[in-house]
């Protein structure tokens, strides 16, 4: 019987288990901005939670612990970017992108005494939304790194996926001023 990771035998092949036991640690040079746009937006968010605090204690607590998550989140992400944080950074971080993006336009979800209000866009506000934009993007380009790594075949499904629902941007956008 072949030994762990020949050819022949019913184990991996040899490249297979060096590359999934050894899979390099992601390039730095995206690391570390990353961690600082984490950090920057808790700042952010901290410095913005008594304002909020004194609205209604829901929106306080809301922004503390978006401010405890993105600053626990940038230590952990140089300590061990692994594809689940990755993920949870991306999930977390659209999320409140995507709830910022809501209160100017679409008004403070209906919950506490404003909901319903439109918010006016500050500074602070926009600068920690693109810190957060600026994270996701950033977090994508380490995850797609990582399964360029491990997974060559996934990443071009991925990307196939990618490119049919860009094509088809125009399609659904149309279908949803049909709706």
């Amino acid at each position: 019987m072949p030994a762990f990771g020949e050819l022949g035998g019913t184990r991996s092949p040899a490249w297979m288990v060096a590359v999934s036991q050894h899979a390099p640690s992601p390039p730095r040079a995206v690391l570390l901005p990353a961690a600082a746009m984490s950090l920057f937006a808790a700042l952010v968010h901290l410095w913005a939670t008594p304002e909020h605090l004194s609205e209604w204690w829901g929106y306080g607590a809301f922004f503390l612990a978006a401010a405890l998550a993105q600053g626990v989140y940038a230590a952990a992400l140089l300590r061990r970017p692994s594809r689940r944080l990755l993920l949870a950074g991306i999930l977390g971080n659209s999320s409140i992108v995507l709830l910022y993006l809501a209160t100017p336009t679409l008004g403070v979800p209906p919950v506490g005494p404003e909901a319903g209000e439109v918010e006016t866009v500050g500074l602070p506000d926009a600068c920690a939304t693109l810190s957060e934009v600026v994270l996701v993007g950033a977090l994508g380009v380490l995850l797609f790194w990582r399964l360029v790594r491990e997974r060559v075949g996934l990443v071009l499904l991925l990307a196939a996926t990618a490119l049919l629902a860009l094509a088809h941007l125009p399609h659904l956008i149309l279908l949803l001023d049909l709706l």
